[in-house]
């Protein structure tokens, strides 16, 4: 049976057989997730093997891949013209026995040596030794100013949106946070695709958004980077707010989170943007979350930056093009 390495298998077909659970947690860029095991069939398998035996997991786990077998054969049946790389956990018996079965039918199959295992040994190895070339331009201001927007219409690296994080206890509204693991996959790739480029802008950010944490690396070359401050009226502030944060599915998310609120805000305000909430006037509630919660919390991390240069973003388009000034 013939492996290939992680470095190897980079362009080429990744059938991923483990649980949709681990492969929802950090994958191989492309990779097709066709599970050997479903999540509950997976922990079933486990449990026989620590309480009763390596042998009775593993005769369980033959009988509940059986019924599985017409599907894994549709997604190589689609691809039986390309060379196919199965991976499992750490190059074990789900993507031995797959591949064993798949090579004695005639399919051109390879077994991923190491399996993901591998494969994040080459993430980390890789992304936190990565030597990124481009000048860094770090787009720094207070919340809703438009810089991800901004981010959007140039050579750039959007952390939170690789996070899928805002960095605030609101950060997650309406987003699913994506896992450490698959954040620096993401964020590995993109340096990658990036790292031809002259200069490359990016948000200025602490090394933590949400629960994932920025590579040492990479964060002081954004401390060393040329740093701009976008500035936004507060009425342009808070009509973003709006349509960035109340969608009516994250309403009672914002509410539920506006009641925790402690220290920064005091409980008159708190109160005022749920009576706000409450009475739908979203654009009241957003100015007083931005005036008396998040300005007073991010300000004092502004003040201690030398900015280089200084863009209003209430015009999205000419902000774009007074950035480019900086490249």
């Amino acid at each position: 049976m013939s492996t290939i390495a992680v470095e190897d298998s980079f362009g080429k077909i990744i059938i991923d057989t483990r649980s949709p659970k681990e492969f929802e947690e950090d994958h191989m860029p492309g990779a097709i997730n066709v599970p050997i095991l479903d999540n509950d069939e997976r922990a079933m398998v486990g449990t026989l093997y620590k309480q009763v035996s390596r042998d009775k997991a593993i005769e369980k786990g033959m009988e509940l891949f059986h019924p599985k077998l017409p599907e894994f054969l549709k997604v190589f049946e689609k691809h039986k013209d390309n060379e196919v790389v199965v991976s499992c956990w750490r190059g074990g018996m789900r993507s031995r026995t797959v591949v064993a079965l798949f090579d004695s039918l005639g399919f051109n199959v390879l077994q991923l040596r190491g399996g993901y295992k591998a494969y994040r040994e080459f993430v980390r190895d890789r992304l936190y030794g990565y030597d990124f070339k481009p000048k860094l331009v770090v787009l720094s201001g207070l919340t809703c100013t438009g810089k991800t927007e901004l981010l959007q219409n140039l050579v750039s690296i959007d952390l939170e949106g690789l996070a899928q994080h805002r960095s605030s206890l609101y950060g997650a509204v309406g987003l699913i946070p994506r896992s450490q693991k698959m954040f620096e996959t993401l964020l590995l790739q993109k340096l990658h695709e990036l790292n031809d480029e002259n200069t490359v802008f990016i948000e200025g950010e602490s090394r933590r958004i949400g629960n994932v944490i920025i590579p040492e690396n990479l964060w002081k070359k954004m401390k060393k980077g040329t740093q701009v401050l976008i500035t936004r009226s507060m009425e342009e502030r808070a009509k973003l707010t709006v349509r960035e944060y109340f969608t009516p599915d994250n309403v009672e998310k914002i509410k539920e989170i506006t009641e925790s609120l402690w220290k920064v805000i005091s409980n008159d305000n708190k109160q005022n943007v749920l009576e706000a909430i409450d009475s739908q006037d979203y654009t009241l509630a957003s100015k007083i979350l931005l005036e008396k919660y998040y300005d007073p919390l991010y300000g004092n991390t502004l003040d201690n930056i030398s900015f280089d240069g200084e863009v209003n973003s209430n015009n999205v388009s000419e902000a774009v093009e007074a950035l480019k000034k900086f490249i």
